[in-house]
C-alpha cells in the first residue's frame, strides 16, 4: 500500500469519515531506553481482526494478514512481536521516538470497517549519575558561589530545594542554564544547610545532595569571668566569638599562656594579675579579632576583699588600744616613785 493512501486513510478515519477513529491512546507514551514498548488498540470483541498496518512516521514497520503472509520491515525483525492488532516493539531506543500509526480492517456483522489510532512514543536515557559540585569549597561569607547540578540522561529537568524546601530565584540567588547552576549573589551563614537538586525525565528520576558551610568571623568576641579574685583560688575565664572555624589563644601581658575557648588556672597567684588577652583567628577567611581582660589578684584565700579590710582595721585598732594602755600603767609607776614636791 502506498504511504500517500496510507496517509489519506488516516486522516479521514481521523476527521470522522470512517468508524473506528482513536483506538490508540493519545499519548504521549514514555519509554526507557532498552525497554518494551506495547502498543495496545482498543477493539471489541464482536469486531474480527482481518488486517493490520503499523507504520512509524512514513515506514511501515509491518503488514499483518489474518488469512495470508506477513510482510515485516528488516529493520525491525526479531524486535517486534503482533498479537491480535498490538504491536510489541522491544528493546527501543531514542531513534524509536516519534509518532505511531494503526490502520485495521475489521469484520463486523453489518460488513467491514477501518479502525484507525495514531500516537506519539517519546524514549528517553534514564539518568543516572547526578551530582552536586562546587567551583571552590570556600564558601565564604560576602563572596559569590555556584553550585552545579549535573547528571546523565535525556529530557533532563532539575529542581532545587534546601533543607527539604524548594529555592525559587530572588535577588540573593539566581538559576542558570536551565536550573542546572544556582548562584549566591553573596553568601550567607543563614545558607548553611543541606541542598538538593532533583534530576527528573519522563522515565526516571535521581537526586544528588551538597552540604554546604557557610565560613564567617571572627566577630563580637567576649571573654566572660571575674575582674577580681583572691589567691590560691580557681580562676576561669570563658572566651567566645561568632566565627566558623575558630581558634583560640590566650595571652597574659602579652605572653601566651593557653590555646584553647576556656582559660583554667588554679591556686591564683599575685602574677596572674594584669591584662589578659583573648585572640579568636579563623583560617579559612584570614581573620583575626580580640577582646581585652583585666584581673586583680589579691587578699587571702576564702576571705574577700571586704573581710580582709575588716580584719585590717581591727588589728589596727587593737594595736593603738595596746599602746595606750602600756603608756598609762608606764606613767601611773613614774608617778608613785616620784619625790614629792615642796
Amino acid at each position: 500500500m502506498e504511504i500517500a493512501a496510507i496517509h489519506f486513510i488516516i486522516l479521514m478515519a481521523m476527521s470522522g469519515l470512517t468508524k473506528g477513529a482513536g483506538v490508540l491512546s493519545d499519548g504521549p507514551l514514555n519509554a526507557a531506553v532498552g525497554e518494551t514498548v506495547v502498543f495496545n488498540p482498543t477493539l471489541t470483541s464482536s469486531e474480527t481482526l482481518i488486517h493490520v498496518l503499523w507504520i512509524f512516521g512514513d515506514n511501515i514497520i509491518i503488514e499483518y494478514n489474518t488469512y495470508g503472509p506477513n510482510n515485516t520491515n528488516p529493520e525491525y525483525e526479531g524486535r517486534i512481536f503482533i498479537s491480535n492488532g498490538s504491536l510489541e516493539l522491544r528493546n527501543v531506543t531514542s531513534n524509536d521516538s516519534g509518532q505511531y500509526s494503526v490502520i485495521i480492517t475489521l469484520i463486523v456483522r453489518d460488513g467491514g470497517k477501518i479502525a484507525v489510532g495514531v500516537t506519539e512514543l517519546d524514549v528517553n536515557e534514564r539518568i543516572s549519575g547526578a551530582s552536586v559540585t562546587s567551583e571552590t569549597n570556600l564558601s565564604i561569607e560576602g563572596n559569590s558561589f555556584n553550585l552545579s547540578c549535573d547528571a546523565d540522561g535525556s529530557m533532563i529537568s532539575r529542581e532545587w530545594k534546601k533543607d527539604g524546601v524548594k529555592l525559587t530565584p530572588d535577588d540573593h540567588l539566581s538559576l542558570q542554564e536551565n536550573n542546572r547552576v544556582l548562584t549566591f549573589n553573596s553568601l550567607s551563614r543563614k545558607d548553611t544547610g543541606v541542598y538538593l537538586c532533583n534530576v527528573t525525565n519522563p522515565v526516571s528520576q535521581e537526586g544528588a545532595e551538597y552540604k554546604m558551610v557557610v565560613y564567617y568571623g571572627p566577630e563580637n568576641v567576649q571573654i566572660k569571668g571575674p575582674s577580681d579574685i583572691d589567691l590560691k583560688t580557681t580562676l576561669t575565664l570563658t572566651c567566645s566569638a561568632e566565627s566558623v572555624p575558630a581558634s583560640y589563644t590566650w595571652m597574659l601581658n602579652s605572653t601566651k599562656i593557653h590555646n584553647s575557648a576556656v582559660y583554667t588556672k588554679d591556686n591564683t597567684e599575685p602574677s596572674d594579675s594584669g591584662i589578659y588577652i583573648c585572640e579568636v583567628m579563623n583560617n579559612v577567611t584570614g581573620r583575626t579579632s580580640s577582646a581585652l581582660h583585666g584581673l586583680s589578684v589579691t587578699g587571702a584565700p576564702g576571705l574577700s576583699v571586704g573581710a580582709i579590710s575588716g580584719i585590717v582595721i581591727l588589728c589596727l585598732v587593737a594595736s593603738s588600744a595596746g599602746a595606750g594602755g602600756g603608756y598609762y600603767i608606764y606613767k601611773k609607776k613614774i608617778n608613785k616613785n616620784a619625790t614629792p614636791r615642796p
